[in-house]
């Protein structure tokens, strides 16, 4: 398959370059992604600022390109600017940290799946635990099972994949488990830093409506999870009960 890789934490995180390096031994592979750190930036591009890539020399065996962008502006410039023809899928990751639950919504790596499916290409996006030593691991489980993804993202590709892999020491994960997205929250305050500015701080937790389908609980119990996420923002339920309600002009 032809395979667009990206990610938010910058063309030379080792997450991008290790899960190349696998996916390149069955696959043709292209890299573009963000010359520097890009997490939180969700699905924003850059609108009113010009955007520029440059191709390096840092892989042997395929094509990589930084641009000054965000992950979902790298998705739109290799589309553009730098691919002749669509990939079959998009491959976001692997983000250092997971990103379960509401953390879809800040997200770079899901948003540059995301814009896959703005653009009608399938794409997931993966991530890990902060703490789990090299991406080896995460990348073969990919390589591994990518054509199975691949069959299961439905055709017209507005759904994409969210998939997060917990830290193994103890040899305890459980499996692999579709499941839904759960509910973080966050208990969030600003700190001044060094005459620089106010920089947000956050504690994490998890709202009572999770349950044992959701993902930030299903993680919790050493399963990696794939969440599918639908470009779709739509409130159907809600649609139904307004949609014939009156109002003054």
């Amino acid at each position: 398959m032809k395979i667009l890789l990206v990610n938010d934490d910058g063309i030379y995180s080792q997450g991008i370059l290790t899960l190349a390096y696998e996916l390149m031994k069955e696959h043709d592979v292209t890299l573009v992604a963000p010359q520097r750190q890009m997490s939180g930036m969700g699905h924003s591009i850059s609108y009113y600022d010009h955007v520029n890539f440059i191709k390096l020399n840092i892989l042997d065996g395929a094509d990589c390109y930084a641009v000054s962008g965000t992950p979902a502006d790298c998705v739109k410039v290799a589309l553009n600017l730098i691919l002749k023809d669509k990939p079959d899928i998009i491959v976001s990751g692997i983000n250092k940290g997971f990103n379960l639950g509401t953390d879809v919504l800040y997200s770079g790596t899901l948003n540059a799946a995301l814009e896959g499916s703005v653009q009608g290409i399938k794409a997931i996006a993966v991530s890990q635990e902060y703490d789990i030593e090299g991406f080896e691991f995460t990348s073969k489980l990919i390589a591994k099972n990518l054509k199975k993804f691949y069959s299961l993202l439905p055709y017209d590709a507005q759904t994409v994949f969210n998939i997060n892999v917990p830290i193994d020491n103890e040899k305890r994960i459980k499996g692999i488990k579709f499941c839904r997205v759960g509910v973080k929250i966050y208990d969030e305050n600003y700190q001044f830093d060094n005459n620089l500015g106010y920089r947000l701080k956050c504690i994490v937790g998890l709202s009572e409506k999770n349950t044992q389908e959701d993902d930030v609980i299903l993680y919790e119990q050493k399963f990696i999870t794939v969440s599918a996420v639908k470009n779709d923002w739509n409130d159907l339920e809600s649609y139904q009960r307004l949609k014939d309600e009156v109002f003054e002009l």
